[in-house]
């Protein structure tokens, strides 16, 4: 298991809320998946250059649970059914999307958390026959 056993830092950008697209707020971040690399612009100075961070993951609004689940915590998933530990640990200020992503919504399907995922997986895994 030697590319699970390291520490991976993956973001994701919730989609805007009903208040924030009441206020018309401005999404100041874009992602490039491919490169795992979130930019973030300077709503207040628009000749700063943006600031550039990269990371082991990134997901945009326009991201699934199902495929971040799929991407990063089945191997976990199935790291623990052989045995060794892992961990998810979701970190970020309120509101910025931390249950969205654990938790989920029910519909669409797509979009049900990390944690039910996880335990359909492992109910399927050991339910007896």
């Amino acid at each position: 298991m030697s590319d699970g056993e390291c520490v991976k830092v993956i973001v994701r950008c919730r989609p805007m809320n009903t208040r924030e697209k009441e206020l018309k707020c401005e999404c100041v971040l874009s992602m490039d998946s491919k490169r795992a690399q979130c930019t973030i612009k300077n709503p207040a100075d628009p000749k700063a250059p943006p600031k550039v961070f990269t990371f082991d993951g990134s997901y945009f609004t326009d991201s699934v649970t199902e495929n971040i689940y799929a991407d990063i915590a089945y191997p976990l998933v199935e790291g623990v059914t052989e045995g060794y530990n892992g961990t998810i640990f979701a970190y970020g200020q309120t509101g910025c999307g931390k249950s969205f992503t654990m938790q989920g919504i029910t519909n669409p399907a797509s979009q049900r958390g990390i944690i039910p995922r996880w335990v359909k997986t492992f109910h399927i895994l050991y339910s007896t026959p």
